[in-house]
C-alpha cells in the first residue's frame, strides 16, 4: 500500500475510534447507534476506505466492548468485512453515486445479521426482535449520513483523496 493510502486509512480509522469514543454506551447492544458507521461510504468512493474503517471497528471493539469483548471484535469485524465485500461486488450495477450509497446502506444494515447471531449465541437475546432493532438502528445511521457524504464529496473528492 501505498504511503498516501496508508495514512488516509490511518486518519479513518482515527476518526472512528474517536467517533466510537463519543457514542460507547449507544455503540453496543441490540440498539446501536454507531455515528462511525457513516464512514462506511467512504468505500462508495474508492474501495481502498474499507481497510481504515475495517481496522478501526476492530480496534474500537477492542478498545470499547466492555461485555463481550473478543465476541465483538470478531463477529464486528466481520460484520463489516463481508458487507463490504457485497456491496463491492453490487456496486458493478449500479450507474451513479447515489445508487451506490443506496447499495452499501442496504447490504450493511441488511447484513447485520451477524451481530444479531451473535447477541443471540452470547447473551441469548431474541434472534429476530434483535435483528430488527439491529437492523433500523444501522439503517437509521446510515441513510442519515448517505447524504452528508454525498454533499462532502462535492467539495472534498474523496476518491482523489485515497488516489496517488
Amino acid at each position: 500500500m501505498k504511503t498516501k493510502k496508508l495514512v488516509t486509512s490511518a486518519m479513518v480509522t482515527a476518526i472512528y475510534i474517536v467517533l466510537m469514543y463519543f457514542v460507547q454506551p449507544l455503540g453496543f447492544g441490540a440498539i446501536q447507534f454507531r455515528v462511525s458507521e457513516g464512514l462506511n461510504h467512504l468505500a462508495v468512493f474508492h474501495k481502498d476506505y474499507k481497510w481504515g474503517v475495517v481496522l478501526g471497528v476492530f480496534l474500537s471493539n477492542l478498545m470499547f466492548s466492555a461485555s463481550l469483548g473478543v465476541y465483538d471484535i470478531v463477529f464486528g469485524t466481520l460484520h463489516t468485512l463481508i458487507s463490504f465485500l457485497v456491496a463491492e461486488q453490487l456496486f458493478r450495477f449500479a450507474k451513479n453515486t447515489k445508487q451506490r450509497l443506496t447499495i452499501i446502506s442496504i447490504v450493511f444494515s441488511v447484513m447485520i445479521f451477524i451481530i444479531a447471531l451473535e447477541l443471540f449465541w452470547v447473551i441469548q437475546l431474541p434472534f429476530w426482535m434483535t435483528y430488527l432493532t439491529t437492523f433500523l438502528s444501522e439503517l437509521f445511521i446510515m441513510g442519515i449520513t448517505a447524504p452528508l457524504f454525498y454533499y462532502l464529496d462535492k467539495r472534498l473528492d474523496f476518491h482523489k483523496m485515497m488516489e496517488d
